[in-house]
């Protein structure tokens, strides 16, 4: 079956810094990745690359900061309060959350510094700014259900 719009992709997928070959991301520490090809769920050029091309295909693809996770955007580091975070019961550096915004969207953050009353988190991808490469293989290719095409996202049994 071939990676077209509405079908669920599974890939196993390595991330690197193209530039150090720093190793970014390993789906073998997670599991595979999940994704429904054409809803803009995962990096384009990646879903780009994927079309129409079946289970088994390899490839590594470069990707500049544009055209991956973006430019790093010094305006999405933020300082916040650290009362705002009361509902956490375990608060670290480098604890990734969801913050509601002002507009009525939502963003995630990443926290990188704490003190007494403030917290420092940045809103940027932990990738932006960086050329990567992906070094992928597509596992499994279905076609997604009523369900999932309505939600937006693979669907597991029991969840």
């Amino acid at each position: 079956m071939k990676i077209e719009e509405g079908r669920v992709v599974t890939l196993e997928f390595k991330v690197y810094d193209n530039k150090t070959n720093e190793l970014l991301e390993d789906t073998k520490d997670v599991g595979p990745f999940f994704f429904i090809q054409g809803f803009g769920n995962f990096v384009l050029k990646v879903e780009e690359a994927l079309e129409g091309k079946e289970v088994g295909f390899k490839d590594k693809i470069v990707l500049s900061p544009e055209e991956g996770y973006g430019e790093r955007d010094e305006e999405m580091i933020v300082e916040m309060d650290r009362d705002q975070f009361v509902e956490f019961e375990d608060l670290y550096e480098g604890l990734d959350f969801i913050a509601d915004l002002e507009d009525g969207g939502e963003q995630s953050f990443i926290i990188k510094e704490i003190s007494d009353d403030k917290i420092l988190a940045d809103g940027n991808h932990p990738f932006a700014g960086k050329e990567v490469r992906f070094e992928l293989e597509v596992k499994g290719v279905r076609e997604a259900t009523e369900k999932e095409v309505e939600v937006g996202e693979p669907l597991f049994e029991g969840f």
